[in-house]
């Protein structure tokens, strides 16, 4: 599902779409739909340092695993910069979960308690200096520093496993004791699966390059 505002096109996913719906439907708690909103402060986060530095995105795709903008003008920022971009959604939330905390000191309710927790789970999730997140993000800038891209990548997925296998074990046994809840096993495990599939593309280009020079 494609939908444009302005110049900028956002990409919604179907299943996105059907869980949207269904937690429009079922979520009396209104958990689910808190937990949209830390979300799209996230992103708005984002957003907003692009725009202090003169860029807007063209496109934002929304799958149920992911927010992704697609912003063409990052290779012409500096470092410092980028980081700023990077780093916005997580200071949004960090900024929000203390925004809650002190409206719940004042009206104390659910809604304040769970958008503090929200908000306070993203900025320490996507803290975590693994690959698709904004930690490994800013990681990955600060590497290319010292080192190659390809080395630094190397070294960013090595670092990004040592962070997932245990959040993946610790999700195993949130899942045993829970018996329903599966969100951060299957979290590490689709992170995991990123990386995998982006290493097994590399290798095939890689592959494909070396055939391509002994072929000429």
């Amino acid at each position: 599902m494609h939908i444009k505002i302005g110049n900028l096109t956002v990409e919604l996913s179907f299943p996105l779409a059907a869980a949207m719906t269904a937690v429009i439907i079922c979520d009396s708690s209104m958990s689910v739909t808190i937990c949209f909103i830390a979300a799209i402060m996230h992103e708005a986060g984002h957003i907003l340092a692009l725009r202090r530095y003169g860029s807007f995105p063209k496109k934002i795709k929304l799958t149920l695993f992911d927010i992704a903008i697609i912003d063409r003008n990052k290779q012409l920022r500096g470092l410092k910069k980028e980081l700023v971009v990077i780093l916005a959604g997580v200071t949004v939330n960090i900024a929000a979960a203390i925004l809650s905390y002190a409206l719940n000191k004042f009206f104390p309710c659910a809604f304040f308690e769970n958008l503090l927790a929200a908000n306070l789970t993203l900025a320490v999730f996507n803290s975590l200096p693994v690959d698709s997140l904004d930690g490994g993000q800013a990681v990955f800038l600060l590497l290319c520093e010292k080192m190659d891209i390809k080395r630094a990548m190397s070294v960013l997925d090595v670092i990004s496993f040592i962070i997932l296998i245990p959040i993946g074990c610790l999700g195993f046994l949130v899942l045993l004791k829970s018996k329903y809840n599966f969100t951060l096993l299957l979290t590490a495990i689709y992170l995991m699966a990123l990386i995998l599939i982006r290493k097994s593309g590399d290798i095939f280009s890689e592959m494909h390059s070396k055939r391509d020079k002994y072929e000429d």
